[in-house]
Formats: structure tokens, C-alpha cells, sequence
């Protein structure tokens, strides 16, 4: 007999207490972050825990699989529920909070974060600090999922035009429609952790039935697909000032040419990276706001010559 997601929902919430019950005793084990809620609206689609564990500096033994990644990632099981947690040292979660490290609290806008065990009054503080900054960050967030619409487009114009594959056009139409949704709650400030494309159609609903609804219908056809795409290319231009401003705004301080290192180093705090810098400069380049040159650069600090970097400039 299948449960139902309350019980599903106790069920998840058991594995989570005799878990945290296990490692209390560890002496070694500082936190325990849980990412994303137990609750009957998200519990639907989960298959396993997971969770932050924040351990003492030093003291996991890595194994072979872990190669040489920085992030490590354990399974274990409690109730015949996988708990799957990525091991992070202390010293790590402060830069993570401090947004010196990649794996920081603004990477997965839609997942809420609870700390769920702490020994440690500073990660209480800490983690406390990075929440709200993740939560009010819109900025970053917003340039990072409008690459993330950016990105596909000249695939779907050569699938379109080239290919005439409808099919896989309208599959990656699907995706970036995804990406419309994750903008249009990021721009409202929330953490939506359900499926955000529901919620976005609600507060876009003309936007949402061109590209997503009309896309996922029966009846396909090239002019639907060419109207999507048109949608999309129109959402951009009437928007792209607002999210894309990080971006816009560091150019507008810097009269002179940019060497594309130096705009990835300006955005090194953050969670931009280097793709999402070279995607937006490139399309900025598109719409006539920068100037796209090269300049000569070194690939090691031993090397004798030179090779070519993007570099750009507010076009004039």
C-alpha cells in the first residue's frame, strides 16, 4: 500500500532525528545543515536527505573517489532512506559564508537552508549572516539565471534553422522556459522551493503560455516554436538592464578596456563565474553596448609569448 506525503513526511523526518541523534555524540561533528524542507508540498519528489555537515578542520579521511575536488560527498541511510551530506570543514563553511568559496549559500537559490544541530555559537552566527544575504542577494542571482536563458538561444536558432529539428528545438525551449521561471521568482524574493515554473506561470501567465504551455501542447509546429523564441528574445531586451546589472554597472565605472581576467578576478567574491561573464559580455556585445577586442596575455607566469584574451569596452 503506497503512503501518503504526511507520512512520507514523518518518515523523512525520523531518518533526519536518529541521524542528527547519531552524530550529536561526535565530538568531531560541529553543525548540521538540512537543505530543503520537509513538508507534504516538496516532500513529493525527494528520494533522499541532504545535508551540510559542518566538521572539525582536519579530520576526514578522503578516499580515492574523492580525487582532487574540494567538496567531499558521503552517503549513509537511516529507515532505508539514503541521507546523502556533503562534509565541510569549518574553516571552509566561513568562507563559504564570507563568499570566498563556490559552494556558497547563493549557488541553489530554491533550496531553504535549517540548521538543524550546532555545537557552535560562531556557525550559529554564521550561518544566520549568510541566510539573509542569500535571500536578499537578487542581483547576483537574477544575472546568473539570465545567462542561464542566454546561453541556449544560438543552439535553438541553429536547431530551428539549420537542423529543422523541431523535436529537440522544443526541448531546449523547455529548459530555458525553466530558466524564465527561476527569474521571475528570484525577482519577487522568494525561495520557492516547489516547482518554480508553476509559480511562474502564475505571475507571467501571457510569457509562460507562449514558451512553456503552447511548447508542451500536442500540436507542435516551427511557427510556435519561432513565436517562443521571439518571446524570449523580447523579455531580454525590455529586461536585460535590470538583470543584468553587475555586470552593466562595473562598465559603466570603467571608461577604459577590460581584459576579461580582470572582470572575472572584480566578480571572484561571488557566486558569477567566469561562463557567466564571458556569455553576458558576448551578448552585450550583441545589443551594441560593448566592444569586443583582444589584448595579449601569457598563459603561465613563465611563458615567453603571447596569446589573445577578449577584452571589452562601453562601446562609444
Amino acid at each position: 500500500m503506497s503512503e501518503n506525503m504526511e507520512q512520507k513526511c514523518q518518515r523523512f523526518q525520523k531518518a533526519l532525528d536518529i541521524f542528527i541523534e547519531r552524530v550529536e555524540k561526535d565530538k568531531w561533528i560541529q553543525a548540521v545543515v538540512l537543505i530543503g524542507e520537509i513538508s507534504p508540498q516538496t516532500i513529493w519528489s525527494k528520494e533522499h536527505l541532504f545535508l551540510w555537515v559542518i566538521e572539525v578542520d582536519g579530520v576526514t579521511k578522503r578516499r580515492k573517489s574523492d580525487g582532487g575536488d574540494e567538496r567531499l560527498f558521503r552517503t549513509y541511510t537511516e529507515e532505508d532512506i539514503n541521507i546523502v551530506i556533503e562534509l565541510i570543514p569549518r574553516t571552509r563553511f566561513k568562507l563559504m559564508v564570507e563568499g570566498n568559496s563556490r559552494t556558497a549559500f547563493t549557488h541553489n537559490f530554491f533550496a531553504k537552508r535549517i540548521l538543524v544541530h550546532s555545537k557552535d555559537s560562531s556557525i550559529d552566527r554564521w550561518f544566520q549572516q549568510a541566510h539573509q544575504l542569500a535571500t536578499s542577494d537578487q542581483e547576483t542571482s537574477l544575472m546568473i539565471a539570465t545567462t542561464w536563458v542566454i546561453q541556449p538561444l544560438k543552439y535553438i536558432d541553429q536547431l530551428i534553422h539549420t537542423k529543422k529539428d523541431i523535436e529537440l528545438a522544443r526541448q531546449e525551449l523547455l529548459g530555458v522556459a525553466h530558466s524564465l521561471a527561476a527569474i521571475e521568482i528570484i525577482l519577487r524574493g522568494e525561495v520557492y522551493e516547489h516547482q518554480p515554473i508553476y509559480k511562474a506561470i502564475d505571475y507571467n501567465p501571457q510569457l509562460f503560455a507562449t514558451v512553456y504551455q503552447e511548447i508542451l501542447g500536442r500540436q507542435r509546429s516551427m511557427t510556435k516554436l519561432k513565436k517562443a523564441l521571439q518571446a524570449v528574445r523580447e523579455y531580454l531586451e525590455q529586461n536585460h538592464q535590470h538583470y543584468l546589472r553587475p555586470i552593466i554597472k562595473f562598465y559603466q565605472n570603467k571608461p577604459h578596456i577590460v581584459p576579461l581576467s580582470q572582470i572575472c578576478d572584480s566578480f571572484a567574491h561571488t557566486q558569477i563565474y567566469p561562463w557567466h561573464i564571458v556569455c553576458v559580455c558576448e551578448w552585450l556585445c550583441n545589443k551594441g553596448f560593448l566592444e569586443k577586442i583582444s589584448l595579449p596575455i601569457r598563459i603561465t607566469k613563465k611563458s615567453i609569448t603571447d596569446v589573445e584574451e577578449p577584452a571589452y569596452q562601453v562601446n562609444k
